[in-house]
C-alpha cells in the first residue's frame, strides 16, 4: 500500500487539489493552517451578500471579498487560483446543486465575486496536538436558529458538531474562543434539542450518525450558512465549495489567537 503524501506547505496541498491528485481533503492533509469556506456569486448581488454575512459573524466569518474577477488572492494563499484549488466544488443553479466539479476554470466569469469565510476545521489539528481529539466529528447540522436576514439572503445557521470526553469540554471550550476568525467558541454543550436540530443523530444531508456514548457535544457555528443563504436565495447561478472541501491557506491557524 502507497504512503500517504507528505505536505510540506499549503500550496503544495492547493496545487495536488489542481492536478485533482488530492486523496483527501485539504483540512486533513497538513493540519494547522487556515482553512476557507468559499462562495462564488455575481456582481450584482455581491453588496447584498456581503450584508448577510456582516450581519451575522459568527457562522459567516467573512475574511476576504476578492473582487470581480480575481482569480488570486496572495495575502491569503501564494500562486492561488480560486477556480483549481479546493477539492471539490458545488455548481448551484436556482438554489439547487446541480453538479460537483474538481475545478470551475470553464464556469467562472469575470462578473463573479469571491468570499472567503472563515472554518473551524482550522483548528481541528490543533485540538489534537494539544489532546484535545474529538470522540466524534466533525459532522453538519442544520439548526432551528434563524439568521438576520439581509435583502434576499435568509437561512437557518448550520453548526459543525464534535463530540468529546466531558473532562475535555471545558478546555476545548475555552482554547476555540480565542477564534473569532474560525467561529470562535460553541453555541452550547449537548444543547442540540434547544439549538432546533431536528435529528441529533444525523447530518445535514440525513445520514446517520453514531456519537460515542458517554461524550457531550458540543456545537459551533458553520460556515456552510452562507452557501445555504445562497442557495435559498435562488440566483442564477452560484460556485461554492462543497462541504468539506475548505480551501488551505498560508496563514497559521495560531496566528490568529486572539486575547
Amino acid at each position: 500500500m502507497a504512503k500517504p503524501v507528505a505536505f510540506r506547505s499549503p500550496q503544495e496541498v492547493r496545487h495536488a487539489c489542481r492536478r485533482n491528485a488530492l486523496k483527501t481533503v485539504a483540512s486533513r492533509a497538513l493540519s494547522g493552517y487556515l482553512c476557507v469556506n468559499v462562495v462564488m456569486i455575481d456582481e450584482a448581488f455581491a453588496a447584498e451578500f456581503e450584508g448577510f454575512c456582516r450581519a451575522n459573524p459568527k457562522p459567516c466569518p467573512l475574511l476576504a471579498v476578492m473582487p470581480a474577477g480575481r482569480t488570486d488572492c496572495p495575502e491569503f494563499a501564494r500562486g492561488l487560483d480560486i477556480r483549481t484549488d479546493l477539492g471539490s466544488y458545488d455548481v448551484i443553479r436556482e438554489g439547487v446543486v446541480v453538479e460537483q466539479r474538481r475545478d470551475v476554470v470553464s464556469l467562472y466569469s469575470g462578473d463573479m465575486v469571491t468570499f472567503l469565510i472563515g472554518s473551524s476545521v482550522s483548528f481541528d489539528g490543533l485540538l489534537v496536538e494539544k489532546g484535545y481529539e474529538p470522540a466524534f466529528g466533525p459532522c453538519i447540522q442544520l439548526t432551528g436558529l434563524d439568521c438576520e436576514p439581509a435583502g434576499r439572503f435568509r437561512s437557518k445557521m448550520a453548526v459543525t458538531m464534535r463530540s468529546f470526553l466531558p473532562d475535555r469540554c471545558d478546555a476545548v471550550w475555552e482554547y476555540t474562543s480565542h477564534f473569532p476568525a474560525c467561529h470562535g467558541a460553541p453555541l452550547g454543550r449537548n444543547n442540540g434539542r434547544e439549538l432546533g436540530i431536528p435529528d441529533l443523530d444525523a447530518t445535514i444531508s440525513g445520514s446517520p450518525i453514531e456519537v460515542p456514548q458517554d461524550t457531550d457535544r458540543l456545537y459551533w457555528a458553520c460556515g456552510v450558512t452562507p452557501s445555504l443563504a445562497a442557495q435559498q436565495a435562488r440566483l442564477p447561478f452560484v460556485l461554492s465549495y462543497t462541504p468539506g472541501h475548505a480551501l488551505i491557506t498560508d496563514i497559521p491557524t495560531e496566528s490568529l489567537y486572539e486575547g
